[in-house]
Order: C-alpha cells, then structure tokens, then sequence
C-alpha cells in the first residue's frame, strides 16, 4: 500500500523543519510520499523542504483557503492509496507508520485517529493544556486513548483516511474547526467505518498561550450546535457539558452569598482532583498547578462558545455561515481550477440490465476505457453492512434476519423476494443511502467528462431520471439463469424469484437509449465501440 503524508503549513516554516526531521528518524514503510500544502503563506518553508532530499517530498504553493481546503488540496495531488495527516505542529516517534501498518493489517477500517502525547521539551503551558486536552477528567480521554466511545471521531492533527473514502466524503468542509467530526459523521453516513489506533499517537506540541487556549476552545464550543444542526442524529448530551459546568459554577458562587457553600465545595473538590490526578501523572507542582487554570479555561471557552452558538441557531435560527462567518472559509475560484474542477455537469450514463445478463462485465470494459464506474450494487450491500442500516432493517423485518456475523442476507432475501410489499420497504432503507452515497461520488468525478452509474434497478428505484444516457444490457432468460447458477450458490426457483422482482428487458428497452445484447462477447465489444463513438468518449 502506498502511503502518502499530507501537511498543510501557513507561516510555520520551523515546525515543517521538526516536523519532517522526526520523519527521518522513524522506521518508514517502502512506499510513502509527503505532500506539503503551502496555505498561502507570507513565511514559505519551501527552501527547508528542499533540504530533505532523503524523503520523497512533494511541495504545492496556493491561495489561503484554510486548513480543511488545503488538506483536501493535498489529497486531490496524491498519489497514495491511503492518507495520513498531520498539523505542522506535530511530532513523531519512531514507531509510529509500525503502529499504523499492524492496525490496519489486523482490522482495516477507513479512517483512523490517533491519540497525542507531549514531549519533555514542551513548555510548562503547553504540557497543562495536553493533560487537560487528553484527560478523562475533562474530555473523556477522547484525545488521549480512550475507547469509551462506541463511534471514534478522529481528529485531524492525527489521522488516516483512505483514498476512497476521501473521493466518496469529498473529504473536509469548510468550517474550522469542527470540521474533524464533520466529515467523521459524513463517513458513518456512507457506510465507512471509524478506529481509533491507541499506539499511534503523535507529539502535539500546540502552538499556544493561554489566550489563544481560550480562543481556540470557545471557537470548539461554538462549532458543536453547527454539527448538531447538520447531523441532530448524532448530537449528544455530554456536549453540554461544558456549558452545564459553567452555569453551576456561576450559580454556585451566588449561592456562597446565601451562605450555601457545599456546590462550591464540589468545585472545589474537583479541581483538587485535577490537581492531584496532573501531579502524579506529570511529577511537576508546576504543571499540576497550570492544569486547574487549563481546565478552568477549557470548560469556560467552550461552554460559553456553545451557549452563544445554540442560541444563535437553535433560538434565533440564524444561518451558521451568518452567525459565525469566521468558523468557514471561503472557497477560492483560483482554487477551484488548480484542482481541475470543472464547472461544465458531468453526464451522468446509466447502465442497467437484469440479474444473469453481464451487466458488470460490461461496466468493467467501460471502466478499461478510462470512464469511472459506480457499481450500485456493491455499494448498496456495503451500506447494508453498516451496524445504523443494519439495526433500522432489523426493525423493520424482525431479528430473524440477524446471525452472529450481522445481516443474513439469505434470510433477509427469503423474506423481500417473495412480497414485493417487503421488497419495497428494504428500498425504502437503502435506497435513498445509496442516492447520497452517489452523489458524494460524482461530486469527487466531477473533473470527468461522463460517469457511469451501474444499477440492476435503475428504473425501479427511479434513478434512470438522473441519468443523460441509459444503455440496456439484456440477453435471454436461459442463458441469464445458466449464468447466475455457475457464479451463485442458489437454486433456479430462488433465480426465478428474483427475475420476477425486476422489470422485463422489454420494459427497460423502451426506456434505453442504447441496448448491447451480451450473448457473443465479441459481438458485445463491437456494439459497446459504437456507443462509445456515438457519444464521442473515443
């Protein structure tokens, strides 16, 4: 696998400096480049890469676009088959890619992140804010290492996402920050699933003070209420936390003036424990001591950034990029036509045919032919694998359709194959994930002139009315049933039944633009020639 190092930088030249001198120390895999995304920096550290001949670097100047846009940026230029990135401010040690590449050997998942650690050489500051950034006390230990969160939601100082994921999330938005999680839930959506690799952690050194600690938080707490209005499925109520700390906080202080003194007690007592907790983990009074002042501003910034934020949007109803213009930035046209993103709509060719007729086999030549193919079938069965779709299907057909591994799919077949009814209700589920799975898919084709989207029901599912072309592969029934009987382990009447599910050739013929009758492959290589000229792709 081919492993390409994604860095945006602005203005931080040095960092870039440490950061690739700790890549030279660590036990690199054969296969791995580095892409360094300039984020319009005024301080270029272009001369400093230049330096590290060893490594196999990649260097790339644009406009400021943020770090979101510049990562993405980064991901259209690589080569690799999967992503890792990292903050400029970042470090590494030695086992690092070791840790990465046993993960995903023993469970690949497509997106990792990793926990972050501090350095004896960091500043007494900067080791109070990790403890408080990494702490269960304070955040659950979710930068830390801890697991305790049924879905991982990587962060982008830390992190791997592979190729397809990136191309079918599109990869990140346009809010900073926040937009970590964002496109973590966007890949729950699309069926993708999350990790957190405990041994893979970095060196965070966290350009900061304590104003710019107070800032950056309350800018989290101000993100929180955008992602739970874009994604209220996954809004939780831990995430009021902070702001329910504060309002005690306040209430309790009010409540010494009444001679009420026992929730100001527990305030107490909790940041003793924090004390307690920093000294035995770090051995420093020092650091012990600037770890109650961190999470005093931790839980403050955010709290009060999230209280503003739900107020504007949820109260008020404002817009996210009104509310807060300055969590998003704005995409650069410049941008847009490095990254060859065209503004002409890709055509959309649908290509569909009955169970046993080649249809793949057809798409496969078009794919040889340099045009990207959409296999809905298969995304469709990997939607279904995602423990949310699988749960929402149970619910809906009862648990007989569960085994030990998940969905058991001859079960389930069993069931929708013989009520059309049935049948229309699993659509009903799928269908419309696979639709926003598409779409997210040609919004990373859009650079194609024509796409094709191959679907068994492209006509009953509706999705022919999207489509600029439609070709039919058909064949006889005969030949289709012989075909499915050597490839599935099936009986004919099951066959049948499934036939019998779908429209007739006749009926998607009338609908087509184009039919390639697949009974002679080389008849069927002539025919697909002709519609290929016909559209003028050769």
């Amino acid at each position: 696998m081919l492993f390409s190092i994604i860095i945006p930088v602005y203005n931080r030249p040095e960092e870039i400096r440490e950061l690739l001198l700790s890549i030279t120390n660590c036990s690199l895999p054969e296969n791995l480049e580095i892409v360094i995304v300039e984020d319009g920096s005024d301080e270029t550290c272009k001369d400093i890469v230049s330096q590290f001949k060893t490594l196999n670097i990649t260097y790339f100047f644009k406009q400021n676009s943020g770090p979101g846009d510049s990562r993405n940026y980064g991901m259209q230029k690589a080569k690799g088959e999967y992503f890792i990135i990292f903050d400029s401010d970042c470090l590494l040690p030695k086992e690092y890619f070791l840790e990465v590449t046993k993960e995903l050997n023993f469970d690949f998942v497509d997106c990792f992140g990793g926990p972050d650690n501090a350095l004896k050489s960091f500043s007494t500051i900067q080791k109070a804010i990790n403890f408080t950034m990494t702490s269960f006390l304070t955040t659950g230990g979710i930068r830390g290492g801890s697991e305790s969160l049924s879905k991982f939601q990587p962060r982008s100082f830390n992190m791997g996402i592979s190729k397809k994921a990136f191309l079918a999330s599109n990869g990140f938005s346009e809010i900073h920050p926040g937009e970590d999680p964002d496109l973590s839930i966007r890949l729950w959506k699309l069926g993708f699933k999350t990790r957190l690799f405990p041994k893979a952690f970095v060196y965070h050194k966290r350009r900061i003070d304590w104003d710019k600690f107070s800032t950056q938080v309350n800018k989290f707490g101000k993100a929180r209420p955008i992602l739970n209005l874009w994604h209220p499925e996954y809004a939780k109520i831990t995430y009021w936390f902070p702001s329910l700390f504060v309002i005690g906080f306040l209430l309790s202080v009010i409540a010494v003036l009444f001679l009420i003194d026992l929730p100001i007690k527990l305030y107490f007592g909790y940041f003793l424990l924090i004390f307690i907790t920093a000294l035995i983990q770090t051995k420093n009074l020092k650091i012990a001591s600037f770890s109650i002042i961190a999470t005093y501003k931790q839980f403050f910034g955010y709290g009060i950034g999230f209280l503003e934020s739900f107020y504007k949007i949820n109260i008020l109803k404002k817009k996210p990029e009104v509310a807060f213009p300055n969590l998003f930035f704005k995409k650069d046209l410049n941008l847009e036509k490095e990254l060859n993103i065209q503004t002409e709509k890709t055509k959309i060719i649908g290509l569909t045919g009955g169970i046993g007729s080649g249809k793949t086999t057809v798409a496969k030549y078009f794919e040889q032919q340099g045009i990207p193919i959409y296999i809905s079938d298969l995304e469709a069965k990997n939607i279904m694998d995602n423990p949310m779709v699988i749960h929402e299907i149970a619910n809906k057909f009862g648990n007989s359709i569960l085994n030990e591994k998940g969905l058991n799919r001859e079960a389930l077949s069993s069931i929708v194959f013989k009520d059309k009814d049935k049948l229309q209700e699993l659509n009903q589920i799928v269908h419309p994930k696979v639709k926003e799975h598409f779409l997210n898919w040609l919004q990373a084709n859009n650079n194609q002139p024509f796409v094709i989207k191959e679907s068994a029901i492209l006509f009953e599912s509706k999705s022919y009315l999207d489509c600029d072309y439609i070709i039919s592969v058909t064949a006889p029934i005969d030949i289709r049933i012989e075909r499915i009987l050597k490839r599935d382990n099936t009986t004919k009447e099951k066959v049948l039944l499934r036939i019998e599910n779908q429209w007739t050739d006749v009926q998607r013929s009338e609908k087509s633009d184009f039919i390639i009758e697949n009974t002679n492959w080389d008849n069927t290589v002539i025919k697909i020639n002709e519609i290929l000229k016909s559209l003028k792709i050769i």
